[in-house]
């Protein structure tokens, strides 16, 4: 398992029961080494464990023992938790730092490593990718030192051949160092895979023990923890090159979900060792499935980064999982067979009534979901239609594999007004949201359809789209018909910037998209009025301006907890739970 900003340490970087918990549950389940990341000097910036002094080392004891018990290795991924030039602010450019300090950074991260060895790991990587301050002085077209730190290729990488020999001499020979580099920069004039290997050279000559490889820098972000739409083991070349290259192991990372993925990189010499991290965040029990054709059925981490990277940065909260509530709350949680019985009527096969009949079946009850539609997924199932989002799907198979194997009744085609008969202990209502419709004049003989409808349409017809509504639903619509051919229109108030919405992965990429299929978006607009020879928009400043044309009309606003629908099954007397979109949405 690769080396992940949980941030479930607290914020003076002690380690805490969450972070022991967390690792535990993912040992126990056979991962064989872990990556951790510690600070090795200075005060935390955020929720990272710190090996900053001397003590520190005790804290690192329980979480390691824990580790150790199971049978895996634990490596300090040691970089600091401030120093990030160009994505979260910095301290001092390493650019301009003088060539003393650049030596007392090489000693402070030697010293880091031999506090990691005296605490009991079992060797450390240094974080020379994604823009922390060794990538930064690693990157010949960004290093714009003129001391022996900078100039050319052997200069740039001679702040970790000099980190790697002095590790190496405080900490023993024996003891193992990793480098994770960025095989290529990603951007433009960055340093390409044939580069990288230069560099590992020269690292291997200092005496590293293995390459870790990655991609990306601050701006090319979407590298790091790539989108749906990147294929699995996408990296894979770029660790097969370098073995060409080096003596040493290369490790690969980058979207290895599917076990069977694993396997033939290993199989096929693409590297010798892969590492994985959403992937162990979607399920903790991941590994008891690898290498067996019919194991427990697990949740597939579908990329989506809302929980563990889009939400974890606007919030400034821990690492979380869309599908898995219980990532990241192994130490406060534990789903207890403490209900055996007990009958649960799940009304709505969405998301949340299939994690609500998951979780009350695990707790030994009896289950029965009503499901309008004939088949489960509810709105998820609709919004894989979106370019880059068919796995999506994955997250609905689960439920349909794991759901059976706990006696789960479930009723498709089962439209229902109130609570069906039953002597129902709990009621669970899921049954949705509703679309928002904004208020829009719409003339004589004008249709506008939902997305919802539009994107179960087997055949799209027409040629020409108004999308209304620049949310996440209107984005993805205009993603849809943009795939199809189709010239499209977006409309739409919402204030939040499209990053904000889709995060840095997904927007890149959907952004190029539909830059490339000519979507023009209109933002900071409200749709007056349709009619059949074309539309009125309204600005932000009561601006109206009129767009001649013939179109079809999409109404993409989102969605709001339907209060209507959800009193149908909420009666007097009877224990009720309403969770999802029926809830609130979003």
């Amino acid at each position: 398992v690769s080396s992940m900003c949980l941030y479930y340490s607290n914020k003076n970087g002690d380690v805490t029961e969450k972070m022991i918990s967390f690792f535990r549950k993912r040992a126990e389940a056979g991962i064989g080494a872990f990556v951790i990341p510690a600070n090795p000097h200075g005060e935390n910036k955020r929720a990272r464990g710190s090996l900053a002094d001397d003590s520190r080392i005790a804290q690192w004891n329980p979480l390691l023992d824990v580790v150790h018990g199971c049978g895996a290795k634990v490596f300090s991924q040691i970089h600091p938790s401030k120093i990030q030039f160009g994505r979260a602010g910095f301290e001092d450019s390493p650019f301009e730092l003088s060539t003393e300090a650049i030596e007392t950074m090489i000693e402070s991260y030697a010293q880091g490593a031999l506090r990691a060895k005296k605490a009991g790991f079992d060797g450390v990587e240094i974080h020379g990718a994604h823009g922390h301050e060794v990538a930064l002085l690693l990157s010949e077209l960004l290093n714009t030192r003129t001391d022996r730190f900078g100039g050319s290729l052997e200069n740039c990488a001679r702040n970790v051949t000099e980190m790697i020999a002095r590790i190496k001499e405080v900490c023993g020979s024996e003891f193992p160092v990793i480098l994770r580099i960025s095989g290529e920069e990603r951007i433009p004039g960055g340093r390409t895979i044939e580069q990288s290997a230069e560099i590992c050279l020269l690292a291997e000559k200092a005496g590293v023990d293995a390459i870790h490889v990655s991609a990306g820098m601050p701006e090319s972000e979407e590298w790091e923890c790539p989108p749906s739409e990147i294929e699995e083991g996408h990296l894979a070349w770029m660790s097969r090159y370098l073995k060409t290259r080096l003596s040493v192991p290369v490790i690969v990372v980058g979207r290895i979900v599917d076990w069977k993925v694993a396997e033939r990189i290993i199989r096929d010499g693409d590297a010798d060792f892969v590492a994985m991290a959403r992937t162990v965040l979607a399920d903790g029990d991941w590994m008891r499935s690898a290498g067996r054709e019919e194991g427990p059925p697990i949740r597939k981490c579908i990329a989506c980064n809302q929980g563990c990277r889009t939400r974890r940065e606007q919030n400034k909260t821990m690492a979380e999982c869309l599908q898995n509530p219980l990532t990241g709350r192994e130490d406060e949680i534990e789903v207890k067979r403490d209900a055996v019985g007990r009958k649960v009527c799940v009304i709505g096969a969405g998301l949340a009534g299939l994690e609500a009949a998951n979780v009350f079946s695990q707790r030994g009850c009896d289950v029965e979901v009503f499901e309008k539609k004939p088949q489960i997924g509810g709105l998820f199932r609709i919004a894989s239609m979106a370019p880059g989002k068919a796995n999506y799907l994955d997250a609905i198979e689960y439920y349909s594999k794991v759901l059976p194997t706990r006696n789960v009744k479930i009723h498709l085609d089962s439209e229902l007004d109130k609570v069906p008969d039953g002597d129902w202990d709990l009621v669970v209502v899921a049954s949705g949201g509703k679309a928002f419709a904004p208020p829009i004049q719409i003339g004589a003989g004008i249709q506008a359809t939902c997305a919802e409808q539009l994107l179960s349409r087997e055949r799209i017809d027409g040629n020409e789209f108004v999308v209304i509504g620049d949310g996440l639903v209107g984005y993805e619509v205009a993603d849809f018909l943009a795939h199809q051919g189709k010239k499209v229109i977006l409309v739409g108030n919402d204030p939040r910037d499209p990053v904000a919405l889709l995060g840095v992965a997904r927007w890149h990429f959907m952004q190029g998209r539909l830059e490339k299929a000519g979507v023009e978006v209109v933002r900071h607009s409200t749709v007056k009025s349709v009619t059949p020879e074309g539309f009125i928009t309204v600005d932000s400043e009561g601006r109206e301006s009129f767009v001649e044309g013939s179109f079809e009309y999409v109404l993409a606003c989102g969605y709001f907890a339907d209060e209507a629908q959800t009193r149908k099954f909420t009666e007097e007397g009877q224990k009720t739970l309403v969770v999802g979109n029926a809830d609130k949405s979003g």
